[in-house]
């Protein structure tokens, strides 16, 4: 199993933390037409980390750099699931089940549905999706998030 094509294209974006930068982020997005799926941001006192899911990831990171902005891509695990008390303690319940520990997760709901979608970063993409299939988790890949 595996091949990227069922993992989600995160961008990782490292901002100084400063007034005006996450206004001038946002606006370099939308200023460019990129639709943003996710969006998260962690703080680390002197930089934060925007990790943003994006309709054209590749194109986008291009885009990012090009325009000086420091930047990464990374490959993340996205799941789809009933937004309802309880669901997403049921894939961290699997998820411990199998001794996998998890780096970061957000979440996200999903356009036009009752779902929402939970991000999340592993040290194994390929052993954590098959945990989650074999437990009926639905993944969900770049391409399922865009028709979202």
């Amino acid at each position: 199993m595996g091949g990227s094509n069922m993992y989600i294209h995160q961008i990782s974006v490292f901002i100084e933390n400063k007034p005006g930068n996450l206004a001038n982020f946002t606006n370099f997005i939308a200023e460019n037409q990129i639709n943003m799926r996710a969006f998260e941001i962690a703080d680390t006192s002197d930089f934060g980390i925007i990790r943003i899911i994006v309709d054209k990831p590749l194109d986008t990171l291009t885009l990012l750099k090009d325009n000086d902005w420091i930047c990464t891509l990374t490959q993340v695990i996205g799941v789809k699931l009933p937004d309802r008390p309880g669901s997403m303690a049921k894939v961290m319940d699997i998820l411990a089940a199998a001794d996998i520990s998890i780096d970061y997760v957000y979440t996200s709901l999903a356009g036009g549905s009752e779902d929402a979608i939970m991000i999340f970063r592993v040290q194994d993409n390929d052993q954590v999706a098959a945990v989650l299939k074999k437990n009926n988790i639905t993944l969900v890949s770049q391409e399922d998030l865009i028709k979202l």
